[in-house]
Order: C-alpha cells, then sequence, then structure tokens
C-alpha cells in the first residue's frame, strides 16, 4: 500500500530526538489574538535559532536542519533557509531511501516562498500570490518522476484541511498552564504556523498549476477496460511521456490494492522512459465481476500482457514489478508465460499454498480480515484493513474465548464467506493453488530473468524464497537475483525502507534505494542497460552489525561451517541450556488448550520490536548457549531436526532464534511456523503416532548477522495457542473443524535431547 506523506510531513523525517529543557515565552494572551501571534512570530523564531545555534558543527544532521529552516523562513532569514533547505536534501537519500535527483523535490513549496519574499525584498512589487503563479509552473518543470510528486505531494490537501491542522497545533499549545514552552515544542508549533501560512494561499493556484504541468507531460487513459478470453473485463490505468512518439517498453504493476493513486502511479513508471501501467484484478477499481483473490490472475495476465504488446505505443517488451499480492501476480504470469514478458521484480512475494492463506499448513487469523477487506468493494480495501485493527482484535479474541472451530469466524463475522470456507479445504500446495503459480516443471520453462527483492523480517519471505529456491530447482539455467535485507512486509514490498526497524538501527549500506535498483533492472533487461551495482552474484545479502554486503552464486554456498547445538534439560539460571554434545533425555512440556492464555513465542520475531531488552517466550520453553568466545556470522536459514514424542496426533509448532549481545540487548534473528504433519511434505499430512518418538524436520527464515564473541544464542520452542491463528488439538481431523471439546486431556510433548539444531555461519 502507497501511504501519502502527513501534512506536516517533514516532522515524519526529522523527529525531535531530544526533550531540551530549555523554555521560551510563549504567552496564553499572543496565543489568543491573531495579529499579535503574527507579530511575535518571527521574535520566537529568533529565540530558537539562538538555541540551535548552540548545537555543535558535528551533531547538526538532518534533524538539526529540519528544525532550522522554517524558522530561519519565519525570522525572514530567506537566504540561510534555502540553504538549511538543502542540507536536509542532501542527507535524504540515507535517511530516506530516496535518491538524490528525487530528494530535490522536497520542500519545494517552502523553497518557492523563501524565493518569493527574496524577489520581493530585492523590489519585485507583486503580491505572493502573483509571483507564486509566475515562478512555480518553472520550478515543477524542472521535476520528473517522484522528485515531480514529491514536489507536488502538499496540493492533495485543501485549505480548509491546512487550517484545521494548524487549528490542532494551536489547541494543543493553548492547553498549557503556563506562559512558557519547551524548546522542542516552540519548534513543532513553529513548523506548524509555518506551513499554514505558506500552503493555504497557495494550495488552490497550486493544484491547477500541478495539473497544468502533468498534463503536459502525460497521455494518461484512466479506466481502459481490456477484455478477458471468458469475456471478463478488468481495468487499467495507462501513462505515456507525452515527448516520446517511438514505442516504448511497458513497466506494469497487477493489484488487487485499487486506488486513487493510481494514475500517480503510472506517471511515476513514464518518467522512467516506459510506458506505465496498472492493471487491476477483475472488480477492481471498476465494478464488475466478483473480487476472487488468487485465482483468476494467471489466466487474465496472459490476456492483459497480450493486449497490450499488440498497442502502438509497445515495442513488444513487458515488465513487471510490485510487493506482496503485486509479487504473486508476477509469478502467476510466469504459469502461462506471455512472448512478451520479458521481466519480473517479485518484491516479497506471497506464494499461494505455501505462506498464504496458510503458513506452512497452519491458516492465521489475517487471512480472513485480509480476504474481507479486499473483496468488500472496488477499492484498495488494505486501508480498511488498517483502520479496522480493532475490530478485527476483538473479533479473533471473540472466536477464541468460544468454544467454536477456526472455520466459524466469518459466521461470528456476520455472514458465511465462501471463500474462506473454500481456501480451508485446501491448506497446502495441492491442484487448487498449483493452478494459481508455477509447480516443478513449470519453473523449467521460466527463462527470463527475474529479480527477487525479500527481508529478514518480511513475512512472505517464506513465499518469496519458494520462489526462488523451485526456479533454480527445476532450472538449471535459471538467470534469477536474489536481494535481501533486514526489512520487513513494508520495506521489501514497497521500498520504504525504515532505517530503525523494530528499535534495531540497520547499517548505513542496507538503506538502498529500492525503486532506483528496479528501474535501473529494467534498464539493463529491457533496453540492455547496464547491470545494477548491487547484483554481483545470484543471491546479494546484507550483514547485519558489520554494515557489508554478502555475495553468493547459491544459497548453499552462502557458509563454510555451521554451528550445531542440542536441547538439554540441564538447566541455565531459569532456561535450559542449548548444548554441544547429544544429550540423553528429554524436556517435558504440557499444553492446555482448554485454557485461553495466548502464547507469546509466536511475536518473538516481530519486526515491530526486534531488539529488546527483556526476554519474554511464556508459553514455550527456552535454551540458551554458553557464552561465545569468538566472532562468526551466520548465514542463512537454522535447521532442525527435532526428536519429539507427543499423545495426540499433530501439533503446530513455533521456533525461534535470537541473540543475547554482549550489551544484554536480546536482538531477534529468525523463526519458523510448521504444522508437524506436514514438516516431511508440505503436499500430504502424514500424522504423528502417539507416543512414538518420530522427527520433526523444520527450518527458520533466512537471516545474515555478524554475531560477536560475548553473545549467547537463545531458541525458543513451542506450540501455537493464540487467537492469531487456528488451534491444532491434535485429533487428526480437519483442524478447522476441532472445537475447544477437542481439548480434553492436555497435550503431552517430550523434546528429545538429540534433537539437532544447525546454525548455518562463516567463520
Amino acid at each position: 500500500m502507497k501511504g501519502k506523506t502527513i501534512l506536516v510531513f517533514f516532522l515524519c523525517l526529522f523527529l525531535i530526538r531530544n526533550v531540551y529543557s530549555q523554555q521560551l515565552y510563549l504567552s496564553s494572551k499572543i496565543i489568543s489574538d491573531s495579529v499579535s501571534l503574527k507579530q511575535y512570530m518571527p521574535v520566537l523564531a529568533g529565540q530558537i535559532i539562538k538555541r540551535l545555534d548552540q548545537t555543535p558543527k558535528a551533531n547538526r544532521d538532518g534533524e538539526y536542519y529540519g528544525s532550522l529552516f522554517a524558522v530561519q523562513t519565519m525570522a525572514g532569514q530567506y537566504e540561510k533557509s534555502l540553504e538549511s533547505i538543502d542540507s536536509i536534501r542532501a542527507v535524504l537519500p540515507k535517511l530516506a531511501g530516496v535518491s538524490s535527483d528525487d530528494a530535490s523535490g522536497y520542500l519545494t513549496i517552502y523553497n518557492t516562498y523563501n524565493h518569493i519574499k527574496l524577489m520581493q525584498k530585492g523590489g519585485d512589487k507583486r503580491s505572493d500570490i502573483e509571483l507564486f503563479k509566475w515562478s512555480f509552473p518553472i520550478v515543477l518543470d524542472n521535476f520528473k518522476g517522484k522528485a515531480f510528486t514529491f514536489a507536488a505531494e502538499p496540493f492533495a490537501y485543501t485549505p480548509t484541511g491546512a487550517e484545521a491542522e494548524w487549528k490542532k497545533a494551536l489547541t494543543q499549545v493553548r492547553a498549557r498552564r503556563t506562559d512558557s514552552v519547551s524548546l522542542d515544542s516552540a519548534i513543532m508549533f513553529s513548523q506548524a504556523y509555518l506551513q499554514y501560512i505558506v500552503y493555504k494561499p497557495f494550495l488552490d493556484e497550486g493544484k491547477k498549476i500541478v495539473y497544468s504541468v502533468d498534463n503536459a507531460n502525460f497521455i494518461v487513459q484512466d479506466s481502459v477496460m481490456i477484455t478477458m478470453h471468458d469475456g471478463a473485463k478488468i481495468a487499467a490505468v495507462i501513462a505515456r511521456d507525452r515527448k516520446t512518439t517511438q514505442p516504448q517498453p511497458v513497466v506494469l504493476m497487477s493489484t488487487i490494492y485499487a486506488s486513487t493513486d493510481e494514475v500517480s502511479s503510472a506517471k511515476q513508471i513514464a518518467s522512467h522512459g516506459y510506458v506505465g501501467i496498472i492493471l487491476n484484478i477483475r472488480g477492481k477499481y471498476i465494478a464488475g465481476p466478483a473480487i476472487v483473490p488468487w485465482e483468476h490472475d494467471a489466466e487474465d495476465l496472459y490476456d492483459a500482457i497480450d493486449w497490450i504488446s499488440k498497442q502502438s505505443w509497445c515495442n513488444g517488451k513487458v515488465g513487471m514489478y510490485g510487493g506482496s499480492y503485486l509479487g504473486f501476480t508476477q509469478w502467476a504470469a510466469t504459469k502461462k508465460l506471455h512472448p512478451a514478458l520479458k521481466t519480473i521484480v517479485p518484491q516479497a512475494a506471497a506464494a499461494p499454498g505455501i505462506d498464504f492463506p496458510a503458513h506452512n499448513g497452519i491458516f492465521t487469523a489475517y487471512n480472513y480480515s485480509w480476504l474481507k477487506s479486499v473483496t468488500r468493494d472496488q477499492y484498495n480495501g488494505l486501508q480498511f484493513l488498517l483502520d479496522s485493527s480493532s475490530y478485527w482484535t476483538s473479533l479473533f479474541n471473540k472466536w477464541y474465548a468460544s468454544d467454536k472451530a477456526f472455520n466459524s469466524v466469518d459466521t461470528l463475522d456476520g455472514q458465511p464467506n465462501a471463500i474462506f470456507q473454500r481456501w480451508l479445504k485446501h491448506p497446502v500446495t495441492d491442484k487448487f493453488w498449483q493452478s494459481t503459480i508455477p509447480h516443478q516443471h513449470d519453473f523449467g520453462k521460466i527463462n527470463i530473468p527475474v529479480l527477487t527483492i525479500t527481508g529478514y523480517f518480511d513475512g512472505e519471505q517464506l513465499g518469496a524464497l519458494y520462489y526462488y529456491k523451485e526456479h533454480h530447482r527445476w532450472n538449471a539455467a535459471a538467470n534469477h537475483y536474489l536481494v535481501i535485507g533486514p526489512y520487513d512486509h513494508v520495506g521489501a514490498g514497497s521500498g520504504a525502507i525504515s532505517p530503525v526497524l523494530g528499535g534495531y538501527p540497520i547499517d548505513d549500506v542496507a538503506n538502498i534505494n529500492v525503486d532506483d535498483l528496479i528501474f535501473k533492472w529494467f534498464d539493463y533487461t529491457l533496453k540492455d542497460g547496464a547491470k545494477p551495482q548491487l547484483l554481483k552474484d545470484s543471491v546479494n545479502y546484507e550483514v547485519m552489525g558489520a554494515n557489508t554486503w554478502g555475495h553468493s552464486s547459491s544459497l548453499k554456498k552462502l557458509n563454510n561451517s555451521s554451528v550445531n547445538f542440542y536441547l538439554s534439560n540441564d538447566k541455565a539460571g531459569k532456561y535450559y541450556r542449548l548444548n554441544t554434545q547429544k544429550t540423553t533425555g528429554f524436556i517435558a512440556q504440557q499444553v492446555d488448550f482448554s485454557i485461553r492464555k495466548q502464547d507469546k513465542i509466536a511475536y518473538n520475531v516481530n519486526a515491530a520490536n526486534l531488539l529488546a531488552d527483556t526476554l519474554d517466550t511464556s508459553g514455550g520453553i527456552t535454551f540458551i548457549s554458553d557464552v561465545l568466545k569468538d566472532d562468526f556470522t551466520i548465514t542463512g536459514s537454522f535447521k532442525a531436526n527435532l526428536l519429539a514424542a507427543i499423545n495426540k496426533k499433530d501439533m503446530d509448532i513455533v521456533m525461534s532464534l535470537q541473540v543475547q549481545q554482549p550489551d544484554g540487548k536480546y536482538l531477534s534473528l529468525s523463526y519458523t511456523l510448521q504444522r508437524a504433519s506436514y514438516a516431511k511434505d508440505r503436499g500430504k499430512r502424514n500424522l504423528l503416532k502417539p507416543g512414538v518418538k518420530e522427527l520433526i524436520p523444520l527450518e527458520g527464515a533466512f537471516t545474515a548477522v555478524k554475531v560477536l564473541k560475548g553473545s549467547r544464542l537463545v531458541v525458543a520452542i513451542g506450540v501455537l495457542n493464540s487467537a492469531g491463528s487456528e488451534v491444532n488439538y491434535g485429533t487428526g481431523r480437519d483442524v478447522a473443524t476441532e472445537t475447544i471439546k477437542d481439548a480434553k486431556d492436555p497435550l503431552q510433548i517430550k523434546w528429545y535431547g538429540d534433537s539437532l539444531i544447525q546454525i548455518p555461519v562463516n567463520k
């Protein structure tokens, strides 16, 4: 999903991290009178500047200049404000992962305002609005692509909206009980005030200018209807560079997240030198056939690409990119590969039957809320999903606390859902899901270059790597590159990489410009340009903590050794010990599903909280290694051959890997969820035999991290028992139909000491 920047958008990038103790005078009397406030704001700005001038030069970073430029403008220091804006733009590539050219579009409305004031100061008699109408078209004409989007973004708002934002800031300051304000509050108040006085007079005229300049640059076809082989029609938005008369390659995004931003997205593609097309699945964007995720995309994309390839503006070459569901649609398009499809760039690609709607055989609650949200109407739906998070939490908690089966969630929500019920009958990679994406020998026919992008903390990493592994497994000549780093689903899927992820500051080299990489890839594959420098080998991964990229010809050649551990019933403080030798005996665990107490193991590897001061693995069993004596780098996926005996026929296992750093903090690295009965064969259920010691193989998520000597590795093992997924009571029946009545006897587990955990490393 592509979100808009908030009105005070620079505050998102330059948060005031330090709480200043200094207080500045700002009386209630001044605040209450608009004339007095207008006269006093330059005085307040001058006081703020004096405080900021005390900042050592070595500490004058993006935060500093983000605070400074606004008050410089209010103080009449227009030239200095322009210099501060230039400083902000210089650090944006590192902070926000945008290119230097794109960064030039940031804060353009303030840049223009400063220049207008300097012209008036130099004797120009024209009013603010007259100078704006004269200068802003010239300014906008210098920006292309994202730079243009950033420059034009403020004009998506209205004068009423700008005034509402200002009144909100004013109300917050008026709520004080003193005539003073802290320095950080004074800065944010000043920024809000400047935004108000700059935005309000220019927004209406700016909208007209943006539309005019944009219309001069692009030919846009909105709501183009493309007919499928069965007569169904799907909607597309097409943008072309008006100055280009020759046929061009097409870059296509096929989405279920229809939105009003599609024209802008198509134009961004066109600004890179391609025909930009946003294609919506059936029933989205324009009301039409029923919205059914996953099932029609493969056939529809063949028909759509066939139509595109025959248009006069297409040179016969089509590329695709996008994340999450948009990553899936690219693989769906390769199920029956059209000759015009020359390359795909799947980001954080979902793989139906592998990681969605069931993850290794386990249905999650999220898949139902996602389904309801994206099929509710022809528009986005994902925003509804996010905005209704409290509703979904309440619904799933209601189900979890009830005595009902997981397949009753839709009824509890008020209406049976045929698609949801159909999904529940297919928890693994059977023929139903095999029809939606390439399967086995299908991969051998995919002879186009592919660039996969995913992250260590991407919830769809399992799917993304499934495609990568299967392509190389079934096609010895697969031209397929992988880029993977410390990114979550949003970062890998949309390119909005966060410099701090769940409290963990990612390395500088990991903060790549994903859009830049993607379009350099398109230039390479569709225009015979140079291969992107990052792609030095098939596998390209960032080593967390080492601030470096590693490269390998295959996943199998990533590491030169492994660190092996075994489970032990020896105590290590309040935990058990990870032993380097096999141990006898077992560790017993009991899970009573009739007691509705949610486990927390499943949330240990959570992109929202990667770095923690404490360890909470309640509901599971925790094992910790001795202090490590040497540095090494974990590179790849841990593998576990768990040996266990249970008193039932099945269980849903969760396992996580963390490192306790020398400073005592815990960094989450990897995890896996696995239904035991599908551990050996994801396409066939093999129930466990009660009371029999059995091997259950698991594989964790891919990670790469430098582990320092003095650290300790932490492994937590348990059984899923939460409102976040269906509950496997172990009867051996269809888990979606089991109820709390099947809890009866608690699940008894013996985790044996010869269970092996292999962690791939480079020493």
